[in-house]
């Protein structure tokens, strides 16, 4: 809570990371041989298939992006909130290593991974402006994207992204100011979750829907918590 309130004015945004020595690198960079091309490809691929699901009439180019990113397509932005809290909640709750499955995050060696959150002052210079900035892959330096409400899940997590240049390299900037950086000891994840819990974050407030309520009942059955009580 003091880290928060060190950070706790409008211009921070905040991005939890299932695992400390996890980088700042968005989805479509983290495949060996990137490949710009192939990046333009899915994407107009997501577009011409996303209007058999959802209306994209009234999308524009950021729009579309946000909505690519934000149902699993491999993107240059990384996923920001507005919400120090949430996360935190991504942080402990994501799982360290994808190849070593476990419900509370731990790995199947019994060793928790350290959790990390990160807090980048925003400038106005650094935010996304769809009617200047209309290309999304003519950036040449890093900004941010403050999504329109093409969900309510975006709402609900305080979505914000950054969108990257070079999407195959780190950003290291925030990594480089430790005060703007919490390290969660692997130790005291499960302690983290069971607080955002009673601090009401948990899967349901940040998913929604049955997936939402599916998930968190599925975390409460297996840490045993708020068992007892209506929750």
């Amino acid at each position: 809570m003091a880290w928060i309130d060190a950070h706790a004015d409008a211009r921070w945004v905040y991005r939890g990371l299932g695992d400390s020595t996890f980088a700042l690198l968005p989805g479509v960079g983290r495949v060996a041989g990137y490949s710009p091309a192939h990046e333009r490809t899915i994407l107009e691929i997501f577009e011409r298939r996303a209007v058999e699901f959802t209306d994209t009439q009234r999308c524009g180019a950021w729009d579309l992006l946000a909505l690519a990113q934000h149902h699993g397509l491999p993107t240059r932005l990384l996923d920001w909130t507005t919400n120090p809290l949430v996360a935190a909640f991504f942080a402990v709750s994501s799982l360290p290593d994808p190849n070593r499955p476990s419900p509370l995050g731990t790995p199947r060696s019994g060793v928790p991974a350290a959790a990390r959150v990160i807090a980048w002052r925003v400038a106005p210079g650094e935010i996304v402006n769809p009617v200047v900035d209309t290309d999304v892959f003519a950036l040449t330096r890093i900004k941010f994207l403050l999504p329109r409400v093409l969900t309510t899940r975006i709402t609900s997590q305080g979505g914000v992204f950054s969108t990257h240049p070079s999407p195959d390299r780190p950003w290291l900037e925030p990594l480089a100011q430790p005060a703007h950086v919490f390290d969660i000891a692997g130790p005291v994840r499960s302690y983290f979750q069971r607080r955002l819990f009673y601090l009401g974050l948990d899967h349901q407030r940040i998913m929604g829907g049955l997936d939402g309520l599916g998930r968190r009942l599925a975390w409460q059955y297996i840490a045993r918590v708020g068992l007892g009580a209506v929750r």
